[in-house]
Formats: structure tokens, sequence, C-alpha cells
């Protein structure tokens, strides 16, 4: 369990760091091209490259052949390889996002108490039930007109559910400490994400360009921005010179507006898609091109399996000198005399242990009958086998 979590972790965020560094690149040709609201949707993009990692590869969608093996004898010991262990590493990563989400919660009292003592916001406070908060002199600081277009700024975000995306975004950051493409992708969102307002608001009311501008002037010398929940101010975390600059820039149209999005979902669902075809397992071209009439067997009747000495010779050594079980999944051809060929590794865990070579090895001492119990015919068949390797120490 320990290393289908680490691995699961892994691929995650491999998968939304190539996605975030993609749309670091694109956020900005994006929002010229169809405007913030659109650039701001590209950040759907490695959320559903990392949730589609983790979502079984197109291979494991056939049946397997459920088969066990066990090593009964050890390889000779040999010294423990150089790193840490994966429950060390899993206690480490687990570690790390406990105190990640300490200081964030720390971070939010923090601004709650401002909010209290009537100096926090103009924000968007709250994940279940959200609200806008304002600051006790915000009838005095800022005329009337200016009272509007902030309200109506965060109105927006109420209308979006920003204040839960903001959540999410902060709870995978304290999951994800220690990549840090998480961390550059969540400051980056609210960045595009204060943006995508500025346009939602101008584009109902375009003829307060100055206005808003004045009124983020005015905003910067507030308290500290909040963790969770959506900050119309923001000196540190939403550059000034960026909203200004996009106030004085003309929206796309209508039309512009719509092909953005469709240019954006496209992009989001081939993250996605690439992420789950991509990962370990997924179809390689020699699996492709097998004629999809053979049949997949799952009953066969075996005349001959690996023993408990083969499975020692082949176990890994520095796996077997820390007791480390593992799995792997091998697909093969049968050939006319019963044996497997033309084998190819489709998954193994922990990846890069040697459980999936230690597997390979193993294929050639299969044999089946010509027709397992099924009564199908094995030559020509294809049939998958995954190994299970474990020690006598790690089973006991």
């Amino acid at each position: 369990m320990t290393e289908e979590i680490l691995s699961a972790l892994f691929r995650a965020n491999v998968a939304a760091g190539l996605c975030v560094l993609a749309v670091v690149v694109l956020r900005r040709p994006v929002r010229r091209m169809f405007g913030a609201r659109a650039a701001y949707g590209l950040w759907a993009a490695p959320l559903l490259a990392g949730a589609a990692s983790l979502f079984p590869a197109p291979a494991a969608i056939l049946p397997p052949l459920a088969m066990t093996t066990a090593v009964v004898d050890v390889a000779p010991k040999v010294p423990p390889a150089p790193g840490l262990s994966p429950s060390i590493l899993l206690a480490l990563w687990a570690a790390g996002a406990l105190i990640a989400l300490t200081v964030l919660t720390r971070r939010q009292a923090a601004f709650l108490v401002q909010v209290r003592q009537g100096r926090g916001g103009p924000a968007v406070v709250g994940v279940i039930a959200p609200r806008i908060v304002t600051p006790s002199d915000f009838n005095e600081r800022f005329a009337p007109a200016e009272r509007e277009v902030i309200l109506s700024h965060e109105r927006a975000h109420l209308a979006r559910g920003d204040a839960a995306a903001n959540a999410l975004a902060a709870l995978l950051t304290c999951l994800c400490w220690f990549n840090p493409l998480a961390h550059l992708a969540a400051r980056l969102v609210r960045i595009d994400q204060e943006l995508a307002c500025d346009a939602t608001v101008l584009s109902r009311a375009p003829q307060v360009r100055r206005i808003y501008a004045e009124a983020l002037l005015k905003t910067q010398l507030s308290g500290q921005a909040a963790p969770l929940g959506c900050h119309w101010p923001s000196a540190a975390a939403h550059p000034l010179k960026e909203r200004i600059r996009m106030l004085k820039s003309p929206l796309p149209g209508r039309r512009r507006h719509v092909a953005g999005f469709a240019v954006v979902a496209g992009a989001c669902v081939a993250a996605g898609f690439a992420a789950w075809a991509g990962q370990p397992g997924s179809r390689s071209p020699e699996r492709s091109a097998r004629p999809p009439s053979s049949p997949t067997l799952t009953a066969p009747d075996w005349v001959q399996r690996p023993e408990g000495a083969d499975l020692a010779a082949v176990y890994p050594p520095a796996a077997s000198a820390q007791s480390l079980p593992g799995s792997a999944l091998v697909a093969c051809r049968v050939d006319a005399a019963g044996g497997l060929e033309d084998c190819k590794l489709e998954r193994e865990a922990p990846t890069g242990a040697g459980f999936g070579r230690a597997a390979l090895a193993l294929t050639g001492k299969f044999r089946m009958k010509p027709v397992d119990k099924a009564g199908v015919p094995t030559r020509g068949a294809l049939i998958r086998i995954p190994f299970r390797f474990t020690t006598p120490q790690a089973a006991s």
C-alpha cells in the first residue's frame, strides 16, 4: 500500500507539473488573444491531468489472470541500497503535508482576526457558505462608485465559486508541499483569478475603468491577503501593474470569448487524456498491433510454473536485502508448445526496483496445455500474469 500511495503521488505530480509548465507559457498569449477569463480556465488542465493519472491505465482494462507467487528462499544478502525506505518517505511526506496545513490554518486564523477587528477585506471568506467582508472604514475610504465596483468584483468571485477553488488549490499545495511547481501554480492561479474577475466586471460596465483603477490604488495598503477565500487588495499576491494594464486593454468580442473557452476546454480534455493514456501500462505500438480477435486467457491449465527457487534466483538483490515486496504485470503470447513468447512488461511497483525484469525472467518457466480450463485454444492467445513478490520476512 505504501508503494502504491507514493507511486500515485509521483504520477500525479509529474502529470500536473508538466501541465503547469505548459500553462505558465500559454497563459499570457491566451489572455491577449481570448481574454483573462480564458487564461484563468487553463488552470483546470493541471488538475485534470493529475486526477487522470490516478485512474487505471488502458492496458489494465482487460481481465488479468489472478496468480500470486511468493519466494520461499531469499537471495543472498547484500548491503541495503542507499536511500530511504518507502515507509520513511511516506512518513516524511505526511509530516510535511501536516506542517504545511498547520501554517495555512494559522495564516487563515490571523486573517479572520483582522476581519473581526474591522481591518480585513474587502474579501470573500468561507468555503461552504462564502460571504463578502469589508473593513470598518469601507464607506469612508471609498466613494460610492468605488464601493460598487469592489462589491461587483467580489460578487463575481461568489458567482464563480472561486472561494472553493482557492480552498482546493490550498489543499493541493499542502499535499504537494515538496513540488515547487505546485507553489508556483497556486500563486499564478490567484493572479489569473483576479484578472478574470476584473474582466467580468468590465464586460458588464466598461465605463468604470478609471474608477476601478483608483479603487485598486486605494487598497494597496490593506492588511495581509486571505490564504483561503478571495481578496480584492493584494500587493503581495496580485501584481498591481498587471491588473492596471489589463484595465487599459480592450476586452475580446463575444466570438473570441467563446472561441477562447472552446480552445481551453479542448486543451484541458487533451491534458487529461494524455496523462491517463501516457502512464505506465498503456498500450505500446507492439501490443496495439496484435490481432483484436485473439482470445485473452483467464483459466490456463498449467503444466509447469515457476517454483520458489526460480523466484529466489531472480528476486532483485537490493529489494531482498530490505525485505521489500513488489509486483509486476506481464503480457505474453502463448506459443505452439504452450510456452510464453513476445512478453512485455505492462507495469511494476515500486517503479525501478527491478521487479519488472524479474517477472520477465520468469516467463520462460511457464508451460500450459493446448486448451485452457474453459475450452479455449491457447496457441496465439494473450495472457496477462500478475506477479506478487514477497520475502518470508515480509509475509510473516
